[in-house]
């Protein structure tokens, strides 16, 4: 539990030092944000999900249960928060906002980061969890929400046609996908010590930079923003989130007989913050963008209460 706690707060120091770069003007924030995500995306995050595949030292059945938890608890938190958008008797574009950003959180971005962090803090404990948190982020968060999110999306906002040739460009488009299936392909060779060790040495210098990169840009895209017009759905957004969605994973890691370490990914990524491409979404589909990015940014906020919570719960 002191791990898990330790590497949290450096990454909230990482992020209060991004507000701090955006309060002092130190780096231009559109500009800096943008590179900053784009060198996370296309570099940085594929080499943290290939070197996290090389941690897993077998594959299993079992871990094939990890992204079905995953899908799992995706559903079941968009099931809910469309019953409570109907009981709030919202608005449908703000019902869409809630449901879309009440489903997915931000596995790729925040968790496979701070799984890396823990691996290298200890690696006896939590080395095979950074594989783990990959099968959980780049399979089962990536593909419903390229299908099962969109849908509800459309569904919600203006009606556009969802079509697999979609989906199928969006997730070979999304390098972290793309590392995640070399991972998987290369494995016997980086076990079968054939796998070069000067690629594996560069791929850890650029994964040694995903939690930096990651956490400074999101400090320096954090707004203070009055919700009290959105206070009913923001929350209800949050407890979605942050609450029921874990205590569905709890059950379902138990139910599923998972071992301990990933009994701990799947509790604590299913406790993760709400997905920053959720505003996209709203935004692309004539959703309640205002409400979405304010829903999105509190998660956040509130995460620093609840995450370590459910990290105690899941060890």
């Amino acid at each position: 539990m002191g791990d898990v706690v330790g590497i949290l707060i450096q990454i909230f120091l990482l992020v209060g030092l991004g507000l701090l770069v955006r309060w002092r003007n130190i780096l231009p924030r559109d500009q800096a944000v943008t590179i900053f995500n784009q060198a996370v995306v296309n570099l940085t995050l594929p080499a943290t999900v290939f070197l996290g595949l090389m941690n897993i030292q077998q594959f299993s059945w079992q871990l094939l249960k990890i992204p079905l938890i995953a899908v799992l608890v995706i559903c079941s938190s968009g099931a809910v928060a469309a019953f409570i958008a109907r009981r709030l008797r919202l608005r449908r574009a703000t019902a869409g906002a809630v449901v879309i950003t009440s489903m997915c959180g931000s596995t790729g971005f925040f968790g496979t980061p701070i799984f890396g962090a823990l691996a290298k803090s200890n690696p006896a404990a939590y080395g095979q969890t950074v594989g783990m948190a990959a099968l959980y982020s780049e399979i089962g968060t990536l593909i419903p929400l390229l299908t099962v999110v969109t849908i509800v999306a459309a569904a919600y906002g203006e009606k556009q046609v969802f079509t697999v040739k979609q989906t199928l460009v969006g997730l070979f488009r999304f390098l972290p996908f793309v590392a995640l299936l070399l991972g998987l392909l290369f494995w016997p060779e980086t076990h079968g010590g054939h796998f070069p060790q000067a690629v594996k040495g560069t791929l850890g210098f650029l994964s040694s930079a995903t939690v930096m990169l990651t956490m400074l840009a999101l400090g320096m895209t954090i707004t203070i923003r009055d919700f009290s017009q959105y206070l009913r759905s923001v929350l209800s957004v949050n407890a979605i989130k942050l609450i029921f969605a874990p205590l569905v994973a709890i059950v379902l890691a138990t139910l599923f007989g998972l071992d301990p370490q990933a009994r701990f990914v799947v509790i604590f990524e299913s406790a993760l913050p709400a997905i920053v491409i959720a505003i996209a979404y709203a935004n692309q589909y004539k959703l309640d963008v205002e409400l979405t990015s304010t829903a999105v940014f509190t998660t956040f906020v509130f995460s620093l209460l609840t995450l370590p919570m459910f990290a105690y719960l899941a060890i």
